[in-house]
Formats: C-alpha cells, structure tokens, sequence
C-alpha cells in the first residue's frame, strides 16, 4: 500500500516561514552583537588605553546553589590618563598595580584587549557560527515563503 504525502496547508506554510524568519533575525542580530563585541575586545576600534589596575570586584556569588562555580562577572577599576576607569569582561583577575590595555566597545564600555593567539582566534571565529546558522535559516524562509506563495497557485482537489 502507498502511503500519501500529506500536503501542507497554507497556514502551515505562513507558520513556517514566519517561525524560520524569526529564527533567521534573531541569529543574524547575535552575530552583529557578537562581532562588534569582538572588535572591541581585539582593540580594533578607537584608542586602546593603557589602564593601571587599582582593585577588583566580582559581581556574582562565587558558588552557585548547586554548588559549582558560576561566571565571575569581574570588573576592575583603575587610572587611564589620569582618569579613573572601570573595565568589564576579565577572564582571570590582574595584578593590582601592574598596566592592562583596554579598549572601548562600540556601546562605551572598557574592555580588556585579548592578548593571547587562542584569545583572538576565539573572538574572530565566535560570530561565524550564528552567521552560518543563520544563512542555513534563511534558504529555509525562503523555501518556506515559496512553498506558501506558490500553495494558493495549485487546483483544488490535485494531487500534487
């Protein structure tokens, strides 16, 4: 026995093309989002700054309630130019007193400039992986829109 094809109704078709259009802008903004930060952090942008670390301080709990431990959320404050400075985004606390480079992100924050070749390799590859995801979902909306435009063209009633 042949089993039949189901065809897709025209409110699947628009539900598809919608849910993959999402799916597709949302991915798209990620690797904007991802992509500028790794700008800032690789020190491509503006005027990178030697700052001198004066303390730092973790914004989170240093355990979680399961009891490993959660992201640091490190921030340092120190002296830029003779102006006080707070940078985000440390990996590993600095040494008081000793000068770390930062960079400002394209929405103001003071970041620490990536040293390391696996460090910059990261932040360079990191917005490729939402980028491609995203191109894949895109040729699915566009399939998707096809089929809905072109599921109104076919007879009542055919079978195909």
């Amino acid at each position: 026995m042949v089993r039949q094809r189901e065809r897709r109704t025209r409110r699947q078709w628009a539900k598809a093309t919608v849910l993959c259009g999402v799916i597709t802008a949302g991915l798209y903004c990620l690797a904007v989002y991802l992509g500028l930060s790794a700008v800032g952090h690789l020190g491509m942008i503006g005027r990178s700054q030697t700052m001198r670390v004066a303390y730092c301080d973790s914004d989170s709990p240093a355990t979680t309630s399961r009891g490993g431990t959660g992201s640091s959320g490190l921030h340092c404050v120190g002296y830029a130019d003779g102006h006080r400075v707070r940078a985000t985004g440390f990996s590993s606390p600095p040494r008081i007193g000793l000068p770390v480079q930062i960079s400002r992100t394209p929405w103001g924050s003071s970041v620490p400039v990536d040293q390391g070749f696996s460090h910059k390799a990261f932040r360079v590859l990191t917005p490729l992986f939402p980028l491609a995801i995203a191109v894949m979902f895109t040729r699915w909306t566009r399939m998707n829109y096809r089929g809905w435009r072109n599921s109104s063209r076919l007879p009542t009633g055919s079978s195909e």
